[in-house]
C-alpha cells in the first residue's frame, strides 16, 4: 500500500499527482516508507516524472533558511 492516498489536480493546466511519502500526518518514518509501493500507485496513475521536496538544514553558512538546493549527491539505500 502507498504511504497515502494520491492527490489529483492541475498546476497551471498540467495534471499533477501528489502523494505524502511519510503520510499526510508523517506519521512513517523514513526506514519504513514503502517507497515500491509509492512509485506503483504514480505508475499506475500514468506518472511520467517524479518531483520529490525535502526540508533540511544546512551546516553551510552560505546556504540561508528560504534557499533553494537541488543536489548532485544522493545515497539511494
Amino acid at each position: 500500500q502507498p504511504s497515502d492516498a494520491l492527490i489529483l489536480g492541475k498546476i497551471k493546466n498540467v495534471d499533477c499527482v501528489l502523494l505524502a511519502r511519510h503520510g499526510r500526518h508523517h506519521t512513517i518514518m523514513p526506514s519504513n516508507v514503502n517507497y515500491r509501493a509509492n512509485i506503483w500507485a504514480l505508475k499506475e496513475e500514468n506518472c511520467s516524472h517524479v518531483l520529490v521536496t525535502t526540508a533540511c538544514g544546512s551546516l553551510r553558512e552560505e546556504i540561508q533558511p528560504g534557499d533553494l538546493v537541488i543536489i548532485d549527491q544522493f545515497i539511494d539505500r
